[in-house]
């Protein structure tokens, strides 16, 4: 709902006005009126105005006349109506050509026009469009609260919206995936897309006037969207587009309704997200229950897991996904940003092509952990892998980020031991080779598997003292970088030759290592001594791992 220059010359009062030039630009939108009483007027007027003038400030000033239309249509006023007759006998010739060259609708008064009442007429008009506005703002606000007050959800309110403005409605979230619309999906098989070429990754930032939205073979963009974001306070939950039609444009009423909607959707959007919240304290708390061994039946957790839409079966594999920032608020603020993106779920879904009710995505003891349900998939690994390198690709603008894949849990009491797998296998690659990124499996860890069932680490200590303590007591006195030999030795299956290239030292320097070697006590020719040795190596490197992180308890971790 708004007022035109055409609008204007259609009135009554302005029956005798004469419209001279620049007929192009009748369908300039009016807000205002304005008067010229000094020559300097830009700076006394706004965008959209209609100026009203006899040209008394400047009729003395060809230059000031010369420049007036081209400066006021930069400043896009709606037009200018000139009252000749008094101050200039009539209307140059070169401003009826400068109003058709900017587009710029230019009117002639007659000569004994009334300025004031003209105003008047215009102003009344204009307060009728305001006054008709906000009664209909009202309206509006009254509809969708009643909606509200009934219990509409994010899809009934939706479409309530499209039915409100006759024009489709979607809602996307804040990196512009689809959330809902007021199109029937099931009707003709509707597909909608948005921005498809990157639709599969996460945009934090991208422009407005980039989107396009398809909907089977037909898009939308540019001036056949309006997009509003959906906001509270400085938080801002997603998206509102309107879908307008080829042959329309985005009217007062439209933007009127859409302004109203988005504070009732962001609304909505809070609740969501203060349930979303409650749900996923209790489905920590469902784990935690899982892990303390609170469940003996698996029907019982089966049973329990329906409430949160889960199709708990078995056999159960875990990826356990951990973020590498050391600042705990924003690690964490991370974490959730993760999940709020619903990205995780969407991959899993794609690369297993199951869905979501086989699989559960949470927060739980400062990672993001995955309960994947899933028999009878003979390239399982291979896929695991493929889920995990587009978590990373797709997260890699948050952080490097470390995913490690437990074995498969075939009963409810062995998923515990599977979750302490996966801590496992993250200390010791996290640990062991300085990782950033990386994807590691525990079935992948060799010795490391046996040495976690050792129950006594005190042993773990005496045997790797009575093997290698001389050795590391000699390195820490005189920085010989014998351990360091010892590995090299090992890895190379004794050949010098190719241990002193891989170490970077001469010959000489390493046979003078292994010598004193040997009067340690380890002699690199023996077999036995020297399996002996690779194991007690392997102990030492485990040891080191555990130690600076997870212990191995589950009950020692801190609840959710």
């Amino acid at each position: 709902m708004y007022i035109t220059v055409k609008d204007i010359l259609e009135m009554e009062a302005f029956k005798e006005v004469e419209f001279i030039a620049g007929a192009s630009g009748l369908q300039r939108r009016v807000q205002n009126v304005y008067f010229m009483e000094v020559p300097d007027i830009y700076s006394f007027v706004d965008e959209n105005g209609l100026l009203l003038t006899t040209l008394f400030p400047i009729a003395d000033n060809q230059n000031d006349i010369k420049t007036l239309i081209p400066r006021l249509a930069e400043q896009n006023l709606a037009g200018i109506a000139i009252k000749p007759g008094r101050y200039i006998n009539k209307i140059p010739a070169f401003m009826v050509e400068q109003a058709d060259h900017y587009h710029f609708p230019l009117i002639k008064l007659h000569y004994d026009a009334n300025l004031s009442t003209l105003t008047n007429h215009i102003l009344s008009a204009l307060l009728g469009i305001k006054t008709s506005m906000l009664e209909f703002r009202d309206q509006i606000h009254g509809q969708l609260l009643n909606l509200l007050l009934e219990g509409a959800d994010l899809k009934q309110f939706v479409i309530s919206m499209g039915k409100i403005v006759h024009e489709h409605i979607l809602v996307f979230d804040n990196d512009f995936r689809y959330v809902q619309s007021s199109i029937d999906m099931n009707e003709n098989e509707n597909e909608i897309k948005i921005d498809q070429e990157r639709n599969y990754s996460l945009h934090y930032s991208l422009p407005l006037n980039e989107i396009t939205v398809s909907i089977n073979d037909k898009s939308y963009k540019n001036d056949n969207l309006l997009v509003q974001p959906i906001q509270a306070g400085k938080e801002n939950f997603g998206y509102m587009v309107v879908l307008i039609e080829k042959g329309k444009s985005v009217t007062d009423t439209i933007t009127a309704a859409v302004g109203q909607a988005t504070i009732f959707l962001a609304f909505l959007f809070q609740t969501e997200n203060t349930i979303i919240q409650r749900e996923r304290g209790y489905l920590g708390n469902f784990i935690q229950d899982i892990f303390n061994e609170r469940y003996v039946s698996q029907p019982d957790v089966i049973e329990k897991a329906k409430i949160f839409n889960w199709n708990f079966h078995f056999p159960i594999t875990i990826l356990n996904i951990k973020l590498n920032i050391k600042e705990s608020k924003k690690r964490l603020s991370a974490y959730y940003k993760m999940l709020d993106s619903g990205l995780i779920e969407r991959i899993i879904s794609h690369f297993l092509d199951i869905p979501p009710e086989n699989f559960k995505v949470l927060y739980y003891n400062d990672s993001i952990i995955c309960f994947i349900s899933l028999a009878f998939e003979s390239r399982l690994k291979p896929r695991l892998r493929e889920i995990s390198k587009s978590i990373i690709s797709n997260f890699k603008k948050i952080g490097d980020i470390a995913i490690s894949i437990s074995d498969m849990a075939n009963y409810v009491d062995e998923i515990k031991e599977s979750y302490e797998h996966s801590i496992l296998v993250h200390n010791i690659h996290a640990g062991s080779m300085n990782k950033t990124s990386f994807i590691e499996f525990y079935d992948e860890l060799g010795l490391y598997k046996l040495f976690y069932r050792i129950k006594d680490k005190a042993y773990i200590q005496e045997f790797v003292e009575e093997k290698l303590g001389e050795i590391l007591a000699y390195d820490q006195k005189k920085d010989a970088e014998l351990m360091e030999t010892v590995k090299y030795l090992i890895k190379n299956n004794g050949n010098l030759q190719k241990t002193a290239n891989d170490m970077y030292i001469h010959y000489n320097t390493l046979r003078y290592r292994v010598n004193k070697l040997k009067e340690l006590g380890i002699d690199m020719k023996n077999g036995f001594d020297l399996t002996e040795v690779s194991v007690a190596l392997e102990l030492h490197q485990y040891s080191k791992f555990i130690n600076h992180g997870y212990s191995g308890d589950v009950h020692k971790l801190n609840s959710p």
